[in-house]
């Protein structure tokens, strides 16, 4: 994604012939992508520019652009796919040409069956589509991304733990300069043990409950406002901690760092109403990947009490993770809650 808000990423599929483009086009040398990061801000001017250029990449992938008006195309060798619906999706197989390979897809069905049954857009439901979506066994899912094109927000999931997420201000990250970091060390591995969201409980005490590495700083957020605005966080300074009364948080977001291209014309874009979040099926390696998750040995269970809480109520709840000498990201679990009886 770059400062204009035009967001790529491609998928591999296989040898695909591009007639039109060798004949009418000029050939780029490099990564066309690239040039494309650097200079375009809409699907329309990106498209100007695969009319004039071809690479060596197109033969053997494809590439999902969007910007922040919503429109989005994939880019197929000489072919062109422009969003007909309020969704589009990529997999790992041509849609101009599933006979050459990778179709049907478990993967790309399960993404439009979600889509298609609900109107809602946001964060939440991107998340359980990757999570629905991603894949295990030889060539498992790495990392997973959900793009917010038009607040310049991505967020990261490490692996296949969809219960923890670093947020990425694009422009505070490109503040920073070039950085980089190893995505591994960012992550808690928070998984949220009880109790279930949406669950109901007595108002007179409450154990909230989770696990995550042991060396990892962690604060609790509980609030009866879901965004938890003007509250002050909860610090968790052992495994077994009590509090007499609910105190509210504010919401840690954490900054990371990706890089990502400055567009040249620097033309500024009107913004429509409509916020769209993009979505990263999966990222593949070559050979047999275990699951990275810390040992039992360096995972813990926390908990803390709340007592005295209001009746008929409804509570949001979240944990933060700073990981050990870690200046620069916090995480975070997805957003609880629970409901006391009356």
């Amino acid at each position: 994604m770059n400062d204009q808000g035009l967001f790529w990423d491609a998928t591999a599929c296989s040898a695909l012939d591009m007639p039109d483009s060798e004949a009418n086009k000029e050939k780029f040398d490099g990564p066309l992508m690239q040039k494309v990061m650097e200079e375009c801000g809409t699907v329309q001017e990106a498209l100007c520019l695969f009319e004039k250029y071809y690479c060596d990449d197109q033969y053997k992938a494809q590439y999902l652009i969007g910007d922040t008006t919503g429109n989005s195309v994939i880019v197929e060798g000489d072919c062109y796919i422009l969003k007909d619906k309020n969704y589009q999706v990529m997999t790992n197989f041509y849609q101009s040409h599933p006979d050459l390979g990778g179709y049907p897809c478990w993967r790309y069905e399960t993404a439009v069956s979600m889509l298609e049954s609900t109107d809602e857009i946001s964060t939440d439901l991107f998340g359980a589509i990757l999570s629905a979506t991603h894949q295990e066994g030889r060539y498992p899912t790495q990392y997973s991304n959900i793009y917010d094109l038009k607040s310049g927000v991505v967020y990261l999931c490490y692996f296949h733990n969809f219960e923890e997420f670093i947020s990425i201000d694009l422009k505070a990250n490109l503040e920073k300069g070039r950085n980089t970091h190893d995505l591994p060390s960012l992550f808690s591995h928070i998984k949220i043990l009880g109790p279930s969201s949406g669950s109901r409980v007595n108002p007179s005490s409450v154990t909230l409950r989770w696990q995550g590495k042991k060396t990892s700083q962690y604060q609790l957020y509980c609030s009866v406002d879901p965004h938890f605005t003007d509250c002050d966080p909860m610090p968790v300074t052992a495994s077994h901690s009590s509090h007499p009364m609910v105190l509210f948080a504010t919401v840690l977001m954490g900054m990371a760092c990706m890089g990502a291209g400055s567009r040249k014309r620097g033309v500024a874009k009107a913004l429509i109403g409509l916020t769209f979040v993009w979505l990263i099926l999966s990222v593949q390696c070559k050979g047999r990947v275990t699951d990275p998750s810390e040992s039992a040995g360096t995972i813990q269970e926390m908990h803390i009490t709340l007592e005295n809480l209001e009746k008929d109520v409804t509570y949001y709840w979240k944990v933060v993770a700073r990981p050990e000498g870690n200046r620069d990201f916090t995480s975070e679990s997805l957003v609880q809650r629970f409901e006391t009886t009356n």
